[in-house]
């Protein structure tokens, strides 16, 4: 054997370790997690950090505003964001799903 041989070997080993490594790290960020919100029941779908990289949100929110009986709508629909900027929203008022909404500080009253 040469020596022209040995770094060659090394740095083949160090780019297959790098490209692992690399490798794993994509995966990890991509493989989806579930997060369920406290707010009426909607859910998300993203990466590791929760949407840096993609966030694909199923919303059924309770309403933000309601009347001076403390009735609001939901809103419904799907969002999706990747690398922070929105792509696709669906998400509406849905008028025919009434809630009861209970008054706090953070709820516009009409």
């Amino acid at each position: 054997m040469s020596k022209e041989d040995k770094p060659k070997k090394q740095k083949s080993l160090k780019k297959i370790i790098t490209i692992t490594v690399l490798i794993a790290v994509v995966v990890f960020f991509l493989f989806p997690r579930r997060y369920s919100y406290l707010d009426g029941g909607s859910v998300a779908y993203g990466s590791f950090d929760l949407g840096f990289t993609y966030k694909v949100e199923q919303r059924h929110r309770l309403p933000s505003v309601v009347d001076a009986d403390g009735y609001g709508y939901y809103e419904n629909g799907t969002v999706i964001s990747v690398f922070g900027i929105e792509i696709y929203s669906n998400a509406h008022t849905d008028y025919n799903d009434l809630a009861f909404a209970p008054h706090s500080t953070d709820v516009t009253v009409l």
